[in-house]
């Protein structure tokens, strides 16, 4: 037999199995594939293991230096790596980011926790911790803030303004 005949005959036999397996067999196969091509690139190999197509963009684009990753620090929690574009990427913009990665998050810890976002933004500012600047306009670039790659962001409770009412007479 020569050796094409037999690789002609491993590929037919290879084809075969691929369409007996089923769906689920696929899925499989294909995401611990992708987890081992993930896993042994050194670039790539901080991602979880259920990584999604969105988050390995991201990390490239970081890498390329298309995007930039801000840390945000939360009161007594581990802080979180956001990564936002390097380049007109408004205050509402890294407010979705932080949302989906808590989305994310949650998702994987598979927790049931209800966040209430339009809670959080109406009671919370994001501050810059660098140079001390509240990020209050969500329309502004976070760049205008002095928001860079690497840079640390804190929630900051609001204040809320009490009217004097000795003073309006």
């Amino acid at each position: 037999m020569r050796m094409s005949d037999s690789t002609h005959i491993d590929n037919a036999a290879l084809e075969e199995a691929i369409e007996n397996l089923s769906h689920e067999d696929l899925l499989e196969i294909t995401q611990s594939s992708i987890k081992r091509l993930i896993a042994s690139d050194p670039l790539l190999s901080d991602l979880p293991a259920d990584v999604t197509p969105e988050e390995v963009l991201a990390q490239i684009a970081v890498i390329q230096g298309q995007s930039i990753t801000v840390v945000v620090q939360r009161y007594s929690e581990t802080p979180i790596s956001v990564v936002i574009p390097r380049q007109n990427t408004s205050v509402l913009d890294l407010k979705k980011a932080i949302q989906r990665h808590f989305s994310l998050k949650q998702q994987r810890q598979k927790s049931k926790t209800k966040i209430s976002w339009r809670y959080i933004w109406r009671a919370y500012w994001l501050q810059n911790i660098s140079n001390g600047r509240i990020l209050k306009i969500n329309k502004e670039l976070v760049s205008n803030y002095g928001v860079v790659n690497r840079s640390e962001l804190r929630f900051v409770k609001k204040v809320k303004k009490v009217r004097d009412e000795d003073n309006s007479s």
